[in-house]
């Protein structure tokens, strides 16, 4: 495997996940036989989110390990127009190591509010692979 020259590609639902509602999971697989890295996960907000209880998540991982390859916290208040990334949860990468041939599964922890949940957004995910 030869990390020179890496292949960047960039996965976004074109449907917008609703945290307040119920976000549908969805999937996405590199390159064929490109081994690959995961290097950001963020949300661009289109409402603001509103979860004082529980904040809106979003999960990189397995089948069977929802959150195996990171998990994005997205803070309550997060305001619609705004970027949520790495910058924001600088941990949300857990392990940055995508293996080739698979499929990553996309899933969502919706918001908890005391008043109203709220929190719209187009979740990406920026990789390399090579």
């Amino acid at each position: 495997m030869s990390y020179s020259n890496p292949i960047p590609l960039i996965y976004m639902d074109g449907t917008a996940a609703d945290f307040g509602g119920s976000p549908t999971a969805w999937s996405f697989k590199g390159p064929k036989g490109k081994q690959g890295m995961l290097k950001d996960i963020g949300i661009h907000v289109t409402e603001t989110f509103e979860g004082n209880q529980v904040t809106g998540k979003v999960l990189v991982g397995t089948g069977a390990d929802p959150n195996y390859y990171g998990q994005l916290e997205i803070a309550d208040g997060t305001a619609a127009g705004d970027t949520y990334n790495n910058q924001d949860d600088t941990d949300c990468v857990i392990i940055e190591a995508l293996p080739a041939d698979t499929q990553i599964e996309v899933t969502f922890v919706g918001v908890d509010d005391s008043g109203t949940d709220a929190g719209i957004g187009h979740v990406y995910f920026e990789t390399f692979w090579y």
